[in-house]
């Protein structure tokens, strides 16, 4: 009897451990907003079950309609994992090859395109500088579509050869879009929608085609700690993603589970250009051991928009904690950190 006691004392208590471990998560995080230092949506789940689940602060600078699991944020850079994984589905298909060079689908570029292949637009070797977005916000223009072809089309010499240097420019993923929408004969949105949104259940997901947006319903409004809305002017169709904290996570469980490209194509989105510095693969940091990934990290930011996506492996153990913000403080990472500390996944 004094046995099965102890070991019903021993369940308990491990209950109580694991119950605490989200109150403390919460704990910390309130004291940051208390704090004004977040502002945002916050998801973690371990072997596809909820831990925790939060919303701090507010939609927009009025203050006046507070956050809720169901509102959008935009997600920044994380954004070029679908033109990579659109073009990896492709692959798969048979409809293209990344050692391709570029000009093969897309012909009204400068001679420069002949040397460039799609795996330099992957990892951002392809020796394109970096989109000049200072050209326009400096003067509150808007920025466009046509504008920014405008530029690529007038860059008569690339700062290196391909293949030689790394350089990350948000000229690569649009390329990227541009190939897709050639071979598939579809707008890049009505792409992803199709073959990445419905299919792996990013029910709310959309790609509004400007910003400030015409819809903002259920839409995070970017703002500052002066909260002033963020005042950049843009009209890029199928660039500026919005999800809620439940979309990325079936985005990264689906992706993971190889149910959106398979294994061989994640390992190539997963390979960094081999130089020294500060380099990211296609889908920012994946590390893989044993041939199983044990870390997936992606980074992203736009204005006041910030975002930290991660994934964990331990054993059999998979753990995914998700930050936004439509505040930026430069601490999703450390937040997430504090997390993964606060849970003691190690």
């Amino acid at each position: 009897m004094k046995r099965i006691f102890s070991t019903l004392l021993l369940f308990i208590s491990i209950i109580l451990i694991n119950c605490k471990s989200p109150t403390s998560i919460d704990s910390y995080i309130e004291e940051l907003a208390a704090e004004g230092d977040f502002n945002g949506n916050v998801l973690v789940v371990k072997n596809r079950v909820t831990l925790y689940e939060n919303s701090f602060g507010f939609s927009d600078p009025s203050k006046k309609v507070s956050l809720t699991k169901d509102f959008r944020f935009g997600i920044g850079s994380v954004y070029k994992e679908f033109p990579a994984v659109s073009i990896m589905q492709l692959q798969e298909k048979g409809l293209l090859n990344v050692e391709d060079k570029i000009d093969k689908y897309l012909k009204d570029l400068p001679s420069w395109a002949s040397k460039i292949s799609i795996k330099n637009l992957l990892q951002y070797t392809s020796g394109l500088p970096k989109v000049e977005w200072e050209k326009y916000l400096g003067k509150n223009e808007k920025i466009t579509e046509k504008k920014i072809k405008k530029d690529l089309q007038s860059i008569e010499e690339l700062n290196f050869e391909p293949g030689e240097d790394y350089l990350y420019t948000n000229h690569s993923p649009q390329l990227l879009s541009k190939i897709v929408e050639k071979i598939t004969k579809q707008t890049f949105t009505d792409y992803v929608t199709e073959n990445l949104f419905i299919p792996f259940s990013l029910n709310t997901a959309v790609i509004p085609p400007e910003f400030p947006f015409v819809d903002k319903n259920l839409m995070a409004i970017p703002f500052n700690e002066a909260n002033k809305e963020d005042s950049w002017n843009v009209a890029l169709p199928g660039v500026m993603f919005a999800f809620t904290t439940n979309d990325l996570y079936q985005w990264i469980d689906n992706l993971h589970a190889y149910k959106i490209i398979n294994k061989e194509s994640m390992r190539f989105l997963s390979e960094e250009a081999d130089f020294l510095g500060n380099i990211q693969a296609p889908l920012g940091f994946v590390e893989w051991k044993n041939n199983k990934i044990i870390e997936h990290s992606h980074h992203g930011e736009n204005g006041n928009y910030e975002l930290m996506l991660r994934r964990f492996y331990k054993d059999k153990d998979a753990l995914t904690i998700i930050v936004q913000a439509n505040q930026k403080h430069e601490n999703v990472r450390d937040i997430s950190d504090e997390i993964k500390s606060i849970l003691k996944f190690h």
